[in-house]
Parts: C-alpha cells; structure tokens; sequence
C-alpha cells in the first residue's frame, strides 16, 4: 500500500473516524471466534495504509471487542462469560455455559514464609501448599489462580495433578470447604499477568479474593485475576 501515507491517514481525522467506526460495524457483525480480514485486505479495502488499520485494531483490542490469536491473525472476541460467586468448581461453572475449560500448572510449592494475609489466615503450624494455574474456556484465558492450601489437605505430588477441579479433588477427600468470603476489586494487571492473559497491560481485571472454611476452620485461601472484558460476575442476595 505505498501509495498511502499512513501520516496524512491519521491526520485526516474524519477520514480516520469513518474507518474506525465502519470497522467496528464489521467487527460487531462477525460471531464470537470468527476471524477478520487481514490488515492488507482491510487496507486495500479502504484505500489506506496498514499502519492506519493497525491503529484502529488496537482500539477495538483496547475494547475488548477484538482478539489477536497467534497464526490466526484477529478475531471476534467471545462474548463475556456469567460465573457466579460461590464456594464450587471454577470448571464446572464454565461447563455450564458449554465452555471447554482447561488447566494449565504454572507452578507447585511448599512455602516457608507465604504472604502475610496467608499465613495470617491458614496459619503456620501445617504449612503451606501453594498452587498458582492458568484456567482458560474453550482455549481463551480466562482466569490466573493462586491458591493456598494447608499441607495436611493437599500433597505436593496432588497438586501437580491439579489439572482438573481443585473442588473436585476436596469433595472426594472429604475436605471441600462449606463456607467462606470472596471480595472483588478492579484493578489494571501486571506485566507477567498481562502476558499470561494475553490482555494488553491498559486493559482492567478483577481481583478475586477468597478465604474458605471447613467446619469452621481455615482451609483455603486464593487469589485470582480475571480479564474484566471476559467476565460478567454475578451474586445471589439473601436478606
């Protein structure tokens, strides 16, 4: 495309205005996965220069309505999942909303000295496991978990087998927990989360944090970090 200048495209505010909005029609209009054109075809659509499609892209990544997918090029973004907060299997909610859900163990420790707020609520005298995965719907990250457990509830070699439901695995032990508390705060994600979440650093998250209790004792206590854009969280009210 040398005959456009990609300077006077973005100049041209108009020009740039009705391409960035005739580009989220398109968008808008595709179902969730389905790839668009590639930025030569959209630039010899228009007339203009890749830089320029790029540029309006990234506005439509920055929105949440628009994925780049290694060796796919960009796609439509799923629409937001609904995940209800409460004291339950993370896959099972995705399995509900005929999502794929996959695991993938980014790290097993034992740790000596876990984070205040941890330590402060499991305690020290069993130690402490800790479990940080990668949780995606239908190849989609969706959520970054790191999970404490006491060590008299979960081994070593049973947390690196973790690629399935945690809730799970506690239900057949006798162990799941029956109660507890999960707060929720906006937030923007790290580095190391952004890239983990294949979500650009501007784009805001949920922080999930959660305390649970078995017969009254503490048993878990996880944090977790979700793409705002691909989560629509809901809560039951009780009076």
């Amino acid at each position: 495309m040398g005959d456009h200048d990609p300077v006077s495209d973005l100049q041209d505010g108009s020009k740039y205005a009705r391409i960035s909005a005739a580009l989220r029609v398109q968008v808008e209009e595709l179902t969730p996965g389905q790839a668009l054109p590639s930025e030569r075809e959209l630039a010899q659509e228009w007339g203009v220069a890749r830089m320029t499609i790029r540029r309006a892209l990234a506005e439509l990544v920055n929105a949440g309505l628009v994925r780049t997918v290694h060796g796919s090029g960009s796609v439509r973004a799923p629409e937001p999942v609904s995940l209800r907060i409460q004291l339950g299997s993370f896959a099972a909610a995705l399995r509900a909303h005929h999502l794929d859900p996959q695991t993938t163990i980014l790290q097993v420790s034992a740790e000596v000295e876990p984070p205040p707020a941890v330590r402060d609520f499991l305690g020290s005298e069993h130690g402490v496991i800790c479990v940080r995965r990668l949780r995606h719907a239908n190849g989609t990250p969706l959520a970054l978990e790191c999970t404490w457990l006491r060590a008299d509830l979960l081994t070593i070699d049973e947390a690196r087998q973790l690629t399935g439901s945690l809730y799970d695995h506690l239900a057949r032990e006798g162990r799941q927990p029956d109660a507890g508390e999960e707060s929720v705060r906006a937030d923007l994600p790290d580095a190391d989360e952004a890239q983990a979440l294949q979500v650009p650093p501007s784009r805001p998250v949920f922080r999930l944090t959660r305390r649970a209790r078995l017969a009254a004792q503490p048993v878990e206590y996880a944090e977790a970090v979700l793409p705002a854009d691909r989560c629509e969280l809901w809560f039951p009210l009780t009076p």
